[in-house]
């Protein structure tokens, strides 16, 4: 089975980014409830896939209840125009609308679901574990048998993976479950606790509290740099990230069972 390449992006202008190469589009974000598309930009982005005749994909964060309602309409409109589309969720609460409340929608394990250690402090270390360590560092929580079975009897058959630096294993993974590789960007951690809101504010220069959400994420990105680290980490809003610059090969993908890759030509918030 040839690989499917998608495009992901957060924003409906980025559909600049598109070529004739791509299979399949994911819009939204999995980050931030705030940062909730809109049933015009949903429109526009479905639009252009049907134009296109590319696969579609709803991108969904984790959430708190007020969040869960308010994306719980933006999965029900796509639904409605495509009730063959994926839903990637990043919380029970979002799958629970998707295998409750609407009908046909496919749901996929978002990459937040999927667990591995994705910090880049322990590539300074890395040649000195023992064989068993990396193994275990390279591995995910899809490796328990008894967690491939629980999605599989809930109908979650795709499972999305980041490309982190000591590299993925996938061995153990059976074919019951699909394989989506993001690149270039590593998320490695988030939190609801946005350090960039009220960024800009010089009276609160060195102030740490919770500050009215003004979407700042969306005008400012900030690089941090650690001796302890090789790669520079990216905060963008309230997650962190960094870009691993290793792009796998077609046969390194059909060896890690890889059947769809997730460009990310910005970080998706």
């Amino acid at each position: 089975m040839a690989t499917e390449r998608v495009l992901f992006i957060a924003k409906a202008q980025n559909l600049k980014y598109y070529n004739s190469h791509l299979n399949r589009i994911y819009f939204g974000n999995e980050f931030c409830q705030r940062l909730i598309p809109s049933s015009q930009e949903v429109d526009q982005v479905m639009d252009f896939a049907q134009e296109h005749a590319l696969s579609f994909s709803l991108v969904t964060p984790y959430v708190t209840n007020e969040g869960l309602e308010q994306w719980r309409s933006v999965i029900e409109h796509v639904a409605a125009r495509n009730p063959r589309s994926e839903v990637i969720f990043n919380d029970w609460g979002v799958f629970r609308i998707i295998r409750d409340s609407v009908q046909g929608l496919q749901p996929v394990l978002g990459r937040l679901m999927t667990k591995i250690k994705r910090g880049p402090r322990l590539m300074k270390v890395i040649d000195k574990l023992p064989p068993d360590a990396l193994k275990h560092l390279q591995s995910t929580n899809l490796d328990v048998e008894a967690y491939r079975s629980f999605l599989v009897h809930q109908g979650i058959t795709r499972a999305e993976l980041d490309y982190p630096l000591q590299d993925i294993k996938t061995d153990r993974i059976s074919s019951s479950i699909h394989l989506s590789l993001y690149i270039p960007f590593v998320y490695v951690t988030t939190t609801r606790f946005c350090l960039s809101a009220s960024c800009d504010v010089p009276e609160k220069k060195g102030m740490v509290g919770i500050f009215p959400c003004k979407k700042e994420c969306q005008k400012y990105t900030f690089t941090l740099d650690n001796p302890v680290m090789d790669t520079s980490l990216i905060r963008k809003g309230n997650t962190i990230f960094y870009r691993n610059t290793k792009i796998p090969q077609s046969e390194e993908l059909k060896e890690k069972k890889i059947d769809r890759v997730v460009i990310q030509p910005e970080i998706p918030i």
